[in-house]
């Protein structure tokens, strides 16, 4: 499966390249720039997400917990994502209101990339305004509830039940053309377990998503 989505880029770029020698002196190669840049993201997500996977399974027991405010970490994975998000118009907010916790901050950054990416990747284009959402509080005593909220195509029904599973993409055969290989929710249900929470999901095509992050405000031993 990896090795597969690693050539279709990679013949893309190929191409690309072709294309920009012979039409070097035409002085028209913005389409084949655009082949270029989204085969490109396309591989640098894709190397993100190989290297996050081989990283939680390298060292499942290595946790470096610090005490953090969840709107700090929610910000740099907004910059991460801020190319994205322009490219797409869609619209990243955070709620600066979330709570205070002590937590692995590198697996929680890496949850809440994976799911802003997602969200992303999946807005609508038929949307006038597309965004994804950041919010959250103090859930039951002694854990926090984080949101990633989105206006975007939404999942189907049926596939609920798989979406955190390696491999697996909700919308093959759906018409919709997204890049991906299907790892980043997997990589977000492996990040939220090692961290001792929960992650739900509920989705209504057409209208959007929200996953929800629970969360100890401590580590448990």
């Amino acid at each position: 499966m990896a090795t597969h989505e690693w050539r279709q880029p990679l013949g893309a770029l190929q191409f690309g390249v072709s294309v920009l020698r012979q039409t070097a002196l035409s002085g028209h190669p913005a389409k084949t720039l655009e082949l270029l840049d989204r085969n490109v993201s396309h591989l640098v997500d894709l190397t993100r997400k190989l290297e996050a996977v081989a990283r939680l399974h390298t060292a499942p027991d290595t946790v470096v917990t610090q005490t953090v405010m969840l709107a700090a970490v929610a910000r740099e994975a907004v910059r991460q994502l801020r190319d994205m998000a322009d490219m797409r118009d869609v619209d990243l907010r955070i709620d600066e209101n979330l709570p205070e916790l002590t937590v692995d901050v590198g697996r929680l950054e890496l949850a809440i990339v994976n799911l802003l990416s997602n969200a992303i990747k999946y807005s609508d284009p038929a949307k006038p305004q597309r965004y994804v959402e950041i919010s959250g509080g103090r859930a039951e005593d002694g854990w926090c509830c984080l949101q990633v909220r989105d206006n975007g195509v939404g999942i189907p029904a049926d596939a609920l039940g798989s979406i955190f599973g390696r491999f697996t993409r909700a919308h093959n055969g759906a018409g919709l053309r997204v890049d991906g290989v299907g790892l980043g929710l997997s990589i977000v249900d492996d990040c939220v377990h090692a961290m001792h929470g929960r992650v739900e999901v509920a989705s209504v095509e057409g209208e959007g998503t929200s996953f929800n992050v629970f969360l100890p405000l401590h580590p448990i031993e």
